[in-house]
C-alpha cells in the first residue's frame, strides 16, 4: 500500500503491508505525475495528519524497491505511482557522506532523536542508532529506484553532470561507494568492513546504474582495482568436496531425496567470502558483479551451473547448499544467474561443442 507524503514529499513510497492499519487516503487518490496535480495534492491537508500515526507505520526503501519491481514484472506502467513523492523522499534520505538511510520516519532525524534522549543517555549513542542502517544495501535499493523512476535506461550512459541530478547527489554517492572498497578489491557494507559477495554486488551495481563504474575504475588513485575485484570474484569459486561413491540407489534416496549424478564431482559453487561454504545465491551476487564488468567468461561457467543444479530439490526450487530444503530467496537468485549464464561467453565453449556435435554434451 502506497505511503503518504508527509512534511512536503518526504515519506513517499511503500510500506510492507497494512498490518498497522489501512492508510486513510489509500483509495481514490490519483497519482498522476503532472505538475498541476502535484501542486494540488501538496496544498490539500493530508488526512493522515489528522490522525495519530503509529511510529512504525512509514515507508521503507526496501519495500518501495520490491513494490516497484513487482509492478513492473506484472506489466504495470507505474502511472498510479506518485513518482515525485518517492524521488523527493530519496533525496531526503541521502546523508552528507553520500550514503542513504532506509526509512523516512521522523524518528530517523538525528536532531529529533538527540533532543528526545532520556536523562543520562549519551546523545552520541542515539545518533549512532539513528544512522545504523545506511550501508550499501540501501545505497543499491535507492539507486535502483531512482534509475527506474527517472527512466535512466533511455538516457546517456555517460553522465557528465554528476552533481546536477535533482534527486541524487551522484558525486557523493560514488565517493561513498568507493570508500567501501577493501584492500583485496572487494567491497564492504560500510567503510572499513570486510568485503562480501552481497555488498560487492550492491556497490558495483550502484556505480553501474549511476553511470560512474567505468570512470571510477579508470581513476588514477584506483589503478588496479578492477583487476583486484575480478581476481577476488574468481577466487570465490570453490569445488565441492569429494564424495565417496554410493553403492546402491537406496543409499542415494536416503540423502534427503537428492540424487547425485556422475558430473557433480566437477561442480564448483560460489562462496560469499573466503573460508565460507558455497551458497547458490552467490552465483548471482558474484556472477552478476562480473557480468556488469563484461568479465563473466573468467568463471568456470559449467562448473557453477552444475553446482546450482545439484542444489535443486526434487520437490522443486533450489536450496542454499547441497541437500538443503528449497526456499524462495535461493530459488530466485539461482534462476537469475541461470538466466544470464549464457551471456558473455560464460558457457560459450561448451555450447559450441554441443552445436558441433549435433546437440550432444551435457544437459543442464
Amino acid at each position: 500500500s502506497s505511503d503518504t507524503a508527509t512534511g512536503g514529499y518526504v515519506g513517499g513510497g511503500f510500506k510492507g503491508g497494512t498490518y498497522l492499519g489501512p492508510l486513510p487516503n489509500a483509495s481514490g487518490v490519483s497519482r498522476n505525475n503532472d505538475d498541476e496535480n502535484d501542486d494540488r495534492q501538496r496544498q490539500q491537508p493530508s488526512s493522515i495528519e489528522q490522525l495519530q500515526q503509529h511510529p512504525y507505520d512509514h515507508s521503507h526503501i526496501a519495500m518501495t524497491y520490491v513494490a516497484i519491481c513487482t509492478l513492473l514484472a506484472l506489466g504495470d506502467d507505474l502511472s498510479r505511482i506518485h513518482k515525485t513523492a518517492i524521488l523527493q523522499t530519496l533525496k531526503a534520505l541521502q546523508k552528507e557522506d553520500g550514503s542513504f538511510v532506509a526509512i523516512s520516519s521522523n524518528n530517523r532525524n538525528p536532531e529529533s532523536a538527540t533532543s528526545s534522549a532520556g536523562e543520562g543517555e549519551d546523545k552520541t549513542t542515539v545518533e549512532e542508532k539513528v544512522d545504523d542502517d545506511c550501508d550499501l544495501r540501501f545505497m543499491y535499493l535507492t539507486i535502483a529506484i531512482w534509475y527506474l523512476l527517472t527512466d535512466q535506461n533511455n538516457k546517456s550512459s555517460n553522465n557528465n553532470n554528476n552533481d546536477k541530478d535533482p534527486y541524487i547527489n551522484i558525486q557523493s554517492a560514488t565517493s561513498y561507494i568507493l570508500s567501501c572498497v577493501s584492500y583485496d578489491g572487494s567491497i564492504g557494507l560500510t567503510p572499513g568492513r570486510e568485503g562480501h559477495g552481497g555488498s560487492t554486488f550492491c556497490g558495483t551495481a550502484s556505480l553501474h546504474l549511476l553511470g560512474t563504474l567505468d570512470a571510477s575504475m579508470a581513476r588514477r588513485e584506483l589503478r588496479g582495482w578492477k583487476e583486484d575485484l575480478i581476481r577476488w570474484c574468481v577466487m570465490r569459486q570453490r569445488s565441492l568436496p569429494k564424495r565417496e561413491e554410493k553403492e546402491n540407489e537406496e543409499e542415494l534416496i536416503s540423502q534427503n531425496g537428492y540424487y547425485y549424478h556422475d558430473w557433480d564431482k566437477y561442480a564448483a559453487g560460489m562462496q560469499g567470502r573466503p573460508n565460507k561454504l558455497q551458497d547458490t545465491c552467490y552465483s548471482y551476487w558474484i556472477g552478476g558483479t562480473l557480468h556488469m564488468m563484461n568479465e563473466s567468461h573468467v568463471l568456470d561457467g559449467w562448473a557453477l551451473r552444475d553446482y546450482v543444479l545439484t542444489c535443486q530439490s526434487p520437490y522443486g526450487g533450489f536450496g542454499k547448499v547441497v541437500g538443503a530444503n528449497p526456499d524462495l530467496l535461493h530459488s530466485f537468485y539461482t534462476l537469475c544467474w541461470l538466466a544470464m549464464s549464457r551471456d558473455q561467453g560464460c558457457c560459450e565453449e561448451e555450447y559450441d561443442d554441443e552445436d558441433d556435435n549435433g546437440g550432444g554434451g551435457r544437459i543442464c
